[in-house]
């Protein structure tokens, strides 16, 4: 087989440490992102080495075409976190259904709102949600709050509960002048801005690079 033309090679407008990027493959890239030329190649040239370094890391990221911006985000943070970068750190961030009610000064009515928090626990360990639980209660709701799906930093969360396994029901907990119960239903990672990342990756990843951009047409 014959190799191809110089007319019919592909153009190259850059290569990334001996690594060719194509002039389809910058159009392809403007396509997707909508950014000018230039700036569409100098993404295009920190995609590249995002990919280097995050293989020298063993940390997935697709070898081709323009990743999801969410997996392209985590592995840019990941690859941040594995030099040292000054890049703050990732949140956690639990989601939580919860029940408190507050200590009534009577002791009487304490007394009650304890007994109705036992109540609760076992019907929630008995599978129930905590508001679907706590409508069996058939309390008059002074005191109390519901909470159904809501979100808390993880150091808000009091510490017997944030450590639960998703679906697991926490003891009674008492502090912040109440009863507590929570089940834990989700936890999620909240990375800083992409911005910041990236800007942190920017100079270090191009460090010591073999780059060259091509002077070329623009389109292949």
């Amino acid at each position: 087989m014959e190799p191809p033309s110089p007319s019919s090679a592909p153009v190259v407008v850059a290569r990334v440490q001996g690594q060719a990027i194509s002039g389809r493959e910058l159009e392809a890239h403007r396509a997707a992102t909508g950014l000018p030329r230039f700036e569409a190649l100098e993404d295009l040239i920190d995609l590249a080495l995002l990919r280097q370094a995050a293989g020298s890391f063993g940390i997935a990221l697709p070898a081709e075409g323009l990743p999801p911006n969410e997996v392209r985000e985590a592995a840019a943070y990941q690859v941040a976190c594995k030099l040292s970068l000054d890049v703050p750190p990732a949140v956690t961030v639990l989601v939580v259904n919860h029940a408190w009610v507050k200590d009534a000064p009577q002791a009487a009515k304490r007394a009650q709102g304890r007994a109705a928090m036992e109540r609760l626990r076992g019907l929630v360990a008995g599978g129930a949600t905590i508001p679907a639980a706590y409508s069996e209660l058939g309390t008059d709701g002074a005191g109390w709050h519901l909470g159904d799906h809501e979100e808390y930093p993880y150091d808000v969360v009091p510490p017997p509960a944030r450590d639960l396994p998703a679906g697991r029901v926490s003891p009674l907990i008492e502090g912040n002048g109440g009863l507590h119960l929570f089940t834990i239903i989700e936890r999620k990672q909240t990375r800083p801005a992409a911005e910041l990342v990236r800007a942190a990756l920017h100079d270090k990843l191009r460090a010591g690079k073999a780059i060259e951009v091509v002077q070329g047409p623009a389109a292949p």
